[in-house]
């Protein structure tokens, strides 16, 4: 049997472009939305939104005992050339993944129905909060037992493609929000309707292509084989256990702010943590397109290029999230005076609280790629489970003992997330892809924390001396020291893989003449 499985450095680069760009134009319509709901119907009203959203981020968790090892089984099915195997997995699966899309529509328009009862809803929300509600759960709903059928464009590595389609369906959703909003009326009801629709569209369109690509993605009752989802549903066991911790603290910080602080915290923590959480999703979408070809490193027995790459994923991962997230430390409370105005202008404390721990935690970024490729989850689950209770049990002391508002659960993600990473994650990285820790010093951690330190000197100086009261003045401070960010990572941190890399890029690039001299004479 043949593989038809691709590993090209060359895919892979265009794959992490296009879903970074597609991530682009996402961040920059949640950048107006988040801006235009709060200045016009204010943070009380505002709140409805995180609060019911982070409720409904509980229901795929639970779906993903059955759907998390889809992707991986069905690639290495298919990176072996074994086609009939894909058609087992998919049509052993869909059946419980029908099943429980029937149950999350009961359970969840019961939620729906009693949902003021539930949750502490602004007077005047209610009805729009059941309506919320119900349509979050359909969207959520139809999702497992179409997920065997989309896995196509993941496991064929098209993610341009894929993000095409995402791209499309969203012009689609962002024309029906744009006329509910500025035709209608300003109210959060319609970006749930909006994005349900273009989550709708998106599926159907996924898996139209995918069946496509990949014909023995199909139902056939002959080819259930029940003795599938042992293996699937144990790998998808210990994956929900890391999920589902990291979820739950997800929707612990909102709900615990609801119940034990006011609607002003819940709003101050949504601004506040909305940077961290943008920067962990673009890490996600970035590095996304890495899992197939790890998965299709182990299928192929590749070892040693599985160490390789999780020595580079964590030092590029360094070198490209510090160069966003440090200009957003230092700048922290500017951002939030020019983005919301005065009266959430305390976020910005709350955001360098949630960035402060991504120096500590970026340099392991690969070992979740790793364990999935591997199909060793489980070490991951128990110890990311660890980690996030402890994590909430801090942020329940802060907020509901100690008094913290929005700042506590903030502080124990820090504080808990930093210490859980150095003894639990670092030591669990190092020992799945065989790496050792001396040599991950010398080649992540140093080479992607120098540029940082180098530039938070020269944002911090410019914050001392420039007042900060314009986006423009902004931009041109973060500019001028990502440029010394720059300087210094082309100087003295590329190895030699990655001159040649970055050189054969930017030959093709003759305005970047300059920096292929830089990039050469540091060599």
């Amino acid at each position: 049997m043949s593989s038809q499985f691709e590993i090209s450095k060359r895919l892979l680069l265009i794959n992490s472009a296009s879903s970074v760009a597609t991530k682009v134009i996402n961040v920059s319509v949640l950048f107006w939305l988040n801006q235009h709901l709060v200045r016009r119907i204010g943070p009380e009203a505002f709140s409805l939104w995180p609060v019911l959203t982070t409720v409904i981020l509980l229901m795929p968790t639970l779906t993903s005992i059955l759907t998390s090892g889809l992707g991986r089984y069905i690639l290495e099915a298919y990176a072996q050339g074994d086609q009939r195997r894909v058609t087992q997995i998919t049509s052993t699966m869909f059946v419980p993944l029908l099943g429980t899309a029937v149950l999350l529509l009961a359970g969840g328009w019961l939620l729906a129905w009693h949902v003021d009862r539930i949750l502490s809803i602004p007077a005047g929300n209610e009805s729009d909060a059941r309506v919320m509600v119900a349509l979050l759960v359909f969207s959520v709903a139809i999702r497992p037992p179409l997920a065997p059928f989309c896995v196509g464009l993941y496991v064929r590595q098209k993610f341009v493609l894929q993000n095409a389609i995402r791209i499309s369906c969203d012009v689609v959703r962002l024309v029906l929000l744009f006329v509910l909003l500025l035709g209608v009326s300003t109210r959060v009801l319609w970006v749930i309707v909006a994005n349900v629709v273009g989550e709708l569209l998106t599926q159907v369109v996924l898996m139209i292509w995918s069946r496509r690509l990949i014909p023995a993605l199909k139902f056939r009752v002959s080819e259930i084989r029940w003795e599938l989802t042992r293996e699937l549903i144990s790998f998808g066991g210990w994956n929900f256990l890391a999920v589902v911790a990291h979820r739950l603290r997800q929707t612990a910080m909102p709900l615990i702010l609801n119940e034990l602080a006011t609607p002003m915290d819940v709003s101050l923590f949504h601004f506040g943590s909305l940077g961290r959480r943008q920067i962990d999703q673009w890490t996600y979408v970035a590095t996304a397109p890495l899992y197939p070809v790890v998965t299709g490193m182990h299928a192929l027995g590749a070892k040693d290029r599985i160490r390789n790459l999780y020595l580079r994923g964590g030092r590029i991962s360094l070198w490209v999230t510090l160069a966003v997230s440090v200009p957003a430390l230092i700048y922290a409370t500017e951002i939030m005076q020019l983005y919301v105005g005065s009266q959430l202008a305390a976020a910005g404390f709350i955001m360098v609280l949630t960035l402060a721990g991504l120096p500590i935690s970026l340099g392991a970024s690969m070992v979740w790629g790793v364990a999935h490729a591997t199909g060793n989850i489980r070490p991951v689950g128990i110890r990311n489970s660890i980690g996030q209770l402890m994590t909430i049990g801090v942020a329940l002391y802060l907020v509901g003992v100690a008094g913290w508002g929005a700042i506590g659960p903030a502080y124990a993600a820090l504080a808990v997330g930093s210490i859980s990473t150095v003894v639990l994650t670092w030591p669990l990285g190092l020992k799945l892809a065989d790496v050792k820790f001396d040599a991950w010093i010398r080649q992540t951690l140093s080479p992607g924390l120098a540029p940082a330190a180098a530039g938070a000197v020269v944002w911090t100086t410019l914050k001392l001396a420039v007042e900060l009261d314009s986006w423009s003045k902004l931009g041109l401070c973060s500019l001028l020291g990502g440029l010394c960010y720059g300087a210094v990572l082309l100087r003295f941190c590329l190895a030699p893989r990655d001159r040649d890399d970055l050189a054969q890029v930017i030959a093709r690039i003759k305005p970047l003449a300059g920096v292929q001299r830089l990039v050469r004479k540091g060599a």
